[in-house]
């Protein structure tokens, strides 16, 4: 072999490995991190969970005080009817244990008063519920989707006067 085919080949393995040295010394660069990305949430989803179960919907919305506080309500709602059932045996069932059928008329008027305003306030504490469930929906797609919409340029023309205006938002 010539002269000058060993002169290339050493220096064909020199850097060969040069290069690859020079790779295991470099230190590895972790990737750029992932960001998640909000993603909108149905009002019609967040009111059947609401539905379903109290507080649900709010933490379907990333509104975890809220939903707790719903779900302790229902807790407290779930309670009082235990109780209203257990007032309701105790008062107007046979102690002989047999099984009767209590109809609405049987009951004096503090038992009808009290179970109009269980079932009042349950209705009204569902309902509440779900619509606060709807409306957290909304705010939520409106503070991270609609909010760009209200940047940028603005030109409104009137009979006396012409605007051009600018909007952004300084909370960001």
């Amino acid at each position: 072999m010539s002269r000058t085919a060993i002169y290339i080949i050493t220096v064909v393995i020199l850097i060969v490995f040069f290069s690859s040295w020079a790779g295991f010394a470099q230190e590895e660069v972790p990737d750029a991190p992932v960001r998640i990305y909000p993603t909108e949430k149905d009002p019609f989803v967040a009111g059947l969970l609401s539905w379903l179960m109290m507080g649900t919907g709010q933490m379907y919305c990333n509104e975890y005080t809220k939903g707790s506080i719903f779900i302790a309500a229902d807790l407290v709602d779930k309670v009082a009817l235990i109780l209203l059932i257990s007032h309701i045996n105790s008062k107007y069932a046979p102690s002989s244990g047999e099984i009767i059928n209590i109809s609405w008329d049987s009951f004096d008027s503090g038992t009808k008063i009290i179970t109009l305003l269980y079932f009042a306030g349950s209705l009204t504490l569902r309902f509440y519920n779900v619509i606060d469930a709807v409306n957290s929906a909304n705010n939520y797609n409106r503070r991270y989707f609609y909010h760009r919409s209200e940047e940028g340029f603005d030109f409104s023309l009137g009979q006396d006067i012409m605007s051009v205006e600018y909007k952004f938002r300084f909370d960001e």
